[in-house]
């Protein structure tokens, strides 16, 4: 009789590790806004990426902040500067100020 393999308590756990990250992704708040004609949506800044904080470069906060397909989504309306100035207030402005944030 062949033993038990470890695969099935192994899924159970990775299934188990999904859900738990699913449900704290559920508990985290977005914020969205529409900018030509494309919606954003953007976590709370308790949530950003920690890499957010070793960036001093706008540019790439904000593409950390945003995710890949977000950005790709971005770049693809072909921003300028101008473009990018006022992306960036609507993404503030969606944010809202929070007593938290210290803002």
């Amino acid at each position: 009789m062949p033993l038990p393999t470890a695969k099935k308590p192994g899924a159970k756990k990775n299934n188990h590790g999904k859900r738990i990250a699913a449900d704290a992704e559920a508990k985290k708040t977005f914020a969205a806004f529409e900018h030509r004609g494309l919606t954003f949506k953007i976590p709370h800044p308790r949530n950003f990426p920690l890499q957010v904080l070793m960036i001093d470069d706008e540019l790439v906060a904000t593409q950390l902040i945003l995710g890949q397909d977000q950005w790709a989504a971005y770049l693809s309306a072909e921003p300028d500067i101008e473009d990018f100035g006022e992306f960036a207030t609507k993404m503030s402005e969606a944010q809202g100020r929070d007593d938290d944030s210290g803002n």
